[in-house]
């Protein structure tokens, strides 16, 4: 914790982590901790059965934030952001995966933009880090704001770098925890339509700790395919019609993954293209007939 300098702490703000227990959850912690500004209060949703996470959580006590540790019967991340949100007493919350580490200005410019902002959803940069092989990563250094439903782009939201007030949050509703990968996806779609727009902004920063092998990558992008899938099913379930033309779109976009890949032998290009022309269709009937798609952690 930077002790350093005297540290102001926002008072309208909660920092939610959804933990299954993983060792870098600590770096995740101490990097919020050395940010120029400080939550009022974090919240950490552990499904896990790590007892270390107790400890680094102790390591903050005396320094004016207020942690508040859930220990979740949920397998989700959707389930984890469902419960840390109720849990939240403050106007606005950010929320931040535990496999990522913070800017040191990441809370003070989410607030800034927030408070610009005060009706969006507000997602910033994921920039890769650790040794792992980098999937999920954006890297844009242009802003923008998404306020129509697009064909070509579902959403530029990233849970693991978001901010949202309380009061938005709760209009759009909880997470869907029949999905286990999409989720981000489907609540800022669900937003759009609302008229809730989600802004992206360069300035509010992490670092995505990439620690799967290729291996684990490979599994990683089969379960995105059939989160996406799941998605379209479900929306198309709610007869919406443009889920159609976003489905072609996919997998025309990953059958071209998939032979560019397998020409350059570009392994990560082939995973994802295989991932989706094997995986997308079968989930989308899924959601298409309510299944429920998740998978436990």
């Amino acid at each position: 914790m930077n002790t350093a300098l005297p540290i102001s702490i926002l008072k309208d703000y909660t920092v939610i982590i959804p933990t299954v227990g993983r060792p870098i959850l600590q770096g995740c912690l101490d990097a919020i901790m050395k940010g120029r500004v400080l939550p009022a209060r974090i919240i950490v949703v552990d499904q896990g059965n790590n007892l270390e996470v107790t400890k680094w959580l102790q390591v903050i006590e005396g320094s004016g934030v207020e942690v508040l540790h859930i220990l979740s019967t949920g397998r989700s991340p959707s389930s984890a952001r469902n419960e840390g949100i109720e849990k939240v007493q403050t106007s606005f919350i950010a929320a931040i995966d535990d496999d990522c580490l913070a800017e040191v200005d990441w809370l003070e410019m989410m607030n800034e933009r927030l408070c610009e902002n005060p009706r969006c959803i507000v997602t910033g940069r994921v920039e890769a880090a650790g040794d792992g092989v980098p999937q999920t990563v954006v890297t844009s250094t242009t802003p923008s704001l998404m306020s129509r439903l697009s064909i070509q782009n579902l959403s530029p939201l990233a849970t693991g770098n978001m901010g949202v007030s309380r009061e938005v949050a709760r209009r759009i509703g909880d997470f869907d925890e029949n999905l286990f990968t999409a989720e981000d996806t489907d609540w800022a779609y669900r937003a759009m339509r609302m008229g809730i727009p989600t802004l992206y902004t360069p300035d509010v920063i992490v670092y995505h700790h990439h620690w799967r092998d290729r291996l684990q990558s490979s599994t990683n992008y089969l379960e995105y395919a059939k989160g996406l899938g799941a998605f379209f099913g479900k929306h198309l379930r709610q007869r919406d019609w443009s889920m159609i033309l976003r489905t072609l779109l996919v997998l025309f976009r990953g059958a071209k993954s998939f032979v560019r890949g397998w020409i350059n032998r570009d392994q990560d290009l082939y995973q994802d293209g295989y991932a989706r022309l094997t995986k997308l269709i079968p989930s989308l009937v899924n959601g298409l007939m309510g299944f429920n798609t998740g998978r436990k952690r």
